[in-house]
């Protein structure tokens, strides 16, 4: 019956076909068949295809009920005829359509048969089609099977597909769509160039990148395009890659303006910074104020604070890839950039056209080209002069080869360094002696990183990376005090104190990782990693000589601090496999095994991790993760910025490696039309952690740093918000975290082994972040923050005891640490660009304004003990006399107000 039925219903919308085309007696002219339309179809039905196609081209569909297509079309069609347009529509629908005269008819078309046995792959590179520069992260997708990838951080891709007709989609935001139907009948070598589209608004991408996303696996990550960067308003008009990252939620700043990171509960050197693979030990300039990445050098930035990869480890709360610029290969282009703090400039061309590129970026403060600036202070025959200067700069360089379609070899190199010098000279003359002081300090810290790269591909399927890198971060300082005293025809007599003093970490690496894409089904990455640790945790030599009447009296060296050199070995090896368990269900099982040895012990490592999402419809998926992450190197510090001073050192007999627990569940919705919505909650576990003893410190001194710490555990769990738009002319999001962390030392002194807060943690955090184009002359961009305050340590009261010796004491009583919870910080920062296309290329004046309101958040705050009279009166009210009181006082510095600024740069 329901055949009949069927066969009936076709032959009835037949036959009204011939009726309408006869009674109408008109046909598609030629003329017409040539008309072309420029249409866009976003989650369109079936029936919203229809009604638009008809409205725009005056044709009539007929089709019956059991015509139906499988997934809503996204198409944007530019120019193109009512054929092409509904052959790509329908081309991986089970719809059949005819042309006959002024009407479409439509009918159902038969599945595929599938293939018994043969599959085939097609591989090759995502690049940029104007520069050649791989794209990392691009969407590779064949619709007809609703299969796809990603290309990895080299731009490659490989899929895996059964022999037959395909259509094949490749998306890229800020990039056009682009598609191609063909027959697969053997393994293809496949590279892709896309056309750079200018208006975001109409950019239509189907499909998720595999590393971030709804469609994606991993939680807790973030993609943060480049354009983003540059486009967030900052301080000094500076983009800044961190500054951005701190507006991501579950990510806060230390201290109010300063660039550090605190993920999800956990401290600065619990970070995974890396650069093209490579670790950043210090990513900081200014004591934390501006990054050391330059954003004119950056192709690709992604954030991990969950669900991590199994090819990432060593670090426990957050992983940052950054990616550089591989360079053109086609032209030569660059940028001029000056600004009130840096000037900058970028370069990058082919060497060898269309084989080998370079791409060059520099960025120095302009106090470099001055040698000092001097503060007189001289006051009638005495002479007092400071002179001082302070600057930091960055270089990156890359160097890219295509040897053939299989290899490519890659080098790149970073150097970044701050410096500061302080000269005081002061002159006296009394009763015929003269009297000369020298103090002379140099003060220096940076980062070196060079490597060589080889990719090769060794089949579609393989794909394969060895890595050989060198990088350390290297601290020096300088001070030479010298006194002088001269008599009249006298020889002079001289006491000079040398001092200086080092410190960092140097790394040599070798790493081989490999992409395997057996079938659609299966990603799996595997590879090793090994590393020679080399630490300088604070070395100290100083020098005393003293010459009277011309004569050396005292020569001496000191080695005041351990000069002893540590050494860390570690051997990773890792595999993760991304499994399509089914349309729905997908899981990324990955582990990784860690070797650390140093000081004749080993300490191994098995870490778990895995990441199940479950998609609910095409809008909407639910994911949960486990990740045990372990850390066996620490950062000593004491102060609440970035400081020079802090030193790295590996565990220890003693110390343990830290290590972490997190579990995280998330629900995440797309609207197709740019809008995403995600919800994430976590639960962190971490052991091992490392705080100060009650009245120790550290400063630039690692003499016995393991007597002055504690071992204990630390827990934060929250829940993350965010809204966030990618297309279109205006574009951002809205972030919310609510948080809390705690930290506990069961077994030591702080805090009577009681929980306590973490000195970061905040329980409300929201981030605003806005960018909108006017035009193309003029674009906006906003930037909000606002987060409850942290937490300070401050005495209560004050006792007096008496000590063993006799004497009495006055001791501050605390009743745990961080006791003291600051206000709330908020801040408003705005930026308008004027672009202008000139005759060679593009100019572009910056205004921008930090803390436009100008709130007086804390940058600095401590606390002191005050005192005070307190009056004391008799029975009659007469004051007669008064007692002393102390109080505590909370301070509070704000040296970060309104600050307006203005950039030019220039793009040739």
């Amino acid at each position: 019956m329901n055949l009949l039925n069927t066969f009936s219903f076709r032959i009835t919308g037949i036959v009204l076909l011939m009726c309408v085309a006869m009674a109408c007696g008109t046909s598609l002219s030629a003329q017409d068949r040539e008309l072309r339309y420029s249409l866009s179809f976003r989650e369109a039905t079936l029936e919203e295809f229809v009604k638009i196609m008809e409205n725009a081209t005056g044709l009539s569909f007929v089709y019956g009920e059991d015509v139906q297509i499988n997934r809503r079309i996204m198409l944007e069609a530019r120019r193109l005829t009512v054929h092409e347009i509904l052959e790509r529509a329908f081309v991986d629908q089970p719809v059949r359509y005819e042309l006959s005269g002024r009407h479409i008819l439509l009918n159902k078309r038969q599945p595929l048969q599938k293939p018994v046995s043969r599959q085939f792959t097609i591989s090759g590179y995502v690049t940029d089609g104007v520069s050649s520069e791989t794209l990392i992260g691009s969407n590779v997708f064949e619709s007809r099977r609703s299969t796809g990838t990603a290309t990895n951080p080299y731009g490659f891709y490989s899929l895996t597909l059964p022999e037959g007709d395909i259509c094949l989609n490749v998306s890229y935001l800020g990039y056009e769509l682009w598609q191609s139907s063909f027959c697969l009948r053997q393994d293809t070598v496949l590279n892709i160039r896309l056309k750079s589209h200018n208006q975001l608004s109409e950019v239509v991408v189907t499909g998720d990148k595999k590393e971030v996303g709804l469609r994606s696996t991993t939680m807790g990550s973030h993609d943060i395009p480049i354009a983003q960067i540059k486009s967030t308003p900052t301080i000094l008009g500076e983009a800044d890659l961190v500054k951005t990252i701190q507006l991501m939620p579950g990510v806060q700043a230390g201290m109010e303006g300063f660039a550090g990171l605190y993920v999800r509960g956990g401290s600065p050197d619990q970070n995974l910074v890396m650069l093209d693979g490579i670790p950043v030990y210090n990513a900081d300039h200014l004591l934390g104020i501006f990054s050391v990445f330059t954003p004119e050098a950056v192709k690709n930035v992604t954030l991990f604070k969950s669900s991590f990869p199994a090819r990432h480890g060593g670090r426990l709360s957050s992983v940052i890839d950054v990616r550089t610029n591989d360079g053109d290969l086609h032209r030569y282009h660059g940028s001029i950039g000056v600004g009130v703090v840096t000037e900058k400039l970028h370069l990058e061309g082919p060497l060898w056209k269309d084989r080998t590129s370079f791409s060059l970026s520099a960025r120095v403060t302009p106090t470099i080209f001055f040698r000092h600036f001097t503060i007189d202070q001289s006051d009638g025959s005495d002479r007092d002069e400071d002179k001082y200067n302070y600057y930091f700069y960055d270089l990156n360089a890359k160097l890219s080869h295509i040897l053939d379609e299989r290899n490519r070899l890659f080098a790149g190199f970073y150097r970044g360094k701050d410096h500061y010098r302080y000269t005081n000279l002061y002159y006296a003359y009394s009763d015929g002696i003269t009297s000369e002081d020298y103090d002379k300090t140099r003060l220096s810290w940076g980062n070196l990183i060079a490597y060589a790269r080889w990719n090769h591909v060794f089949s579609n399927r393989l794909f394969s990376d060895l890595t050989f890198s060198y990088n350390e971060y290297r601290m020096a300082l300088n001070e030479t005090v010298s006194t002088t005293h001269i008599e009249t025809n006298e020889t002079p007599d001289t006491e000079t104190y040398y001092s200086h003093f080092r410190s960092g970490i140097r790394d040599f690496a070798l790493r081989m990782a490999f992409d395997y894409m057996p079938q659609p089904k299966h990603r799996i990455k595997f590879g090793a990693e090994a590393i020679r640790h080399t630490f300088h945790p604070g070395v100290s030599t100083s020098k005393l000589q003293e010459t009277v009447r011309g004569e050396v009296s005292t020569d001496t060296v000191y080695n005041t601090y351990s000069n002893q050199v540590m050494h860390g070995y570690e051997l990773s090896v890792y595999g993760e496999d991304l499994w399509e368990v089914s349309k729905r269900l997908q899981l990324n099982i990955g582990l990784r095994a860690m070797l650390f040895h140093t000081q004749g012990k080993y300490y191994p490592s098995l870490q778990p991790r895995i990441t199940v999402r479950y998609s609910l419809s095409e809008k909407l998926a639910v994911k949960a993760s486990y990740s045990y992450m372990a850390q066996y190197i620490h950062l000593l510090s004491t102060t609440p910025f970035s400081m020079p001073t802090d030193l790295w050192v590996p565990i220890t007999r003693n110390i343990r490696p830290m290590n972490a627990h997190q579990y995280a569940l998330g629900g995440y919705l797309s609207d197709g039309n740019g809008w995403e919505f995600s919800i994430e909650g976590y639960y962190k576990q971490m052991n091992h952690v490392l705080e100060y003893q009650e009245g120790m410190s550290f400063f630039g001194n690692s003499t016995h740093w393991e007597d002055k710490v504690e071992m204990g555990e630390a827990r934060s769990y929250g829940v993350e918000l965010m809204a966030q738009k990618t297309v279109g002319k205006t574009s951002g999001w809205l972030a919310y975290t609510l948080s809390k962390t705690e930290r506990r030392f069961k077994e030591g002194t702080i805090s009577q082994g009681e929980w306590f807060p973490y000195k970061y943690d905040r329980r409300h955090n929201i981030s605003l972040c806005l960018n909108h184009k006017f035009s193309d002359r003029i674009d906006v961009g906003a930037s909000w923050v606002f987060y409850t305050g942290g937490c300070i340590t401050v005495p209560e009261r004050s006792t007096v005891t008496l000590t063993p010796d006799g004497y009495l004491e006055e001791r501050s009583y605390i009743s745990h640490r961080n006791n003291y919870r600051l206000p709330v910080t908020h801040r408003l920062n705005l930026s308008i660009n004027f672009n202008k296309k000139t005759k060679h290329g593009m100019r572009t004046w910056n205004i921008s304004v930090y803390n436009a309101y100008n709130a007086l958040n804390p940058n600095l705050v401590y606390s002191e003990r005050q005192g005070e009279q307190i009056p004391i009166y008799d029975e009659n009210g007469e004051q007669i006399g008064s007692k002393a009181k102390e109080k505590t006082v909370i301070k509070k510095l704000t040296f970060l107000p309104f600050i307006p600024s203005v950039t030019y740069t220039y793009r040739f």
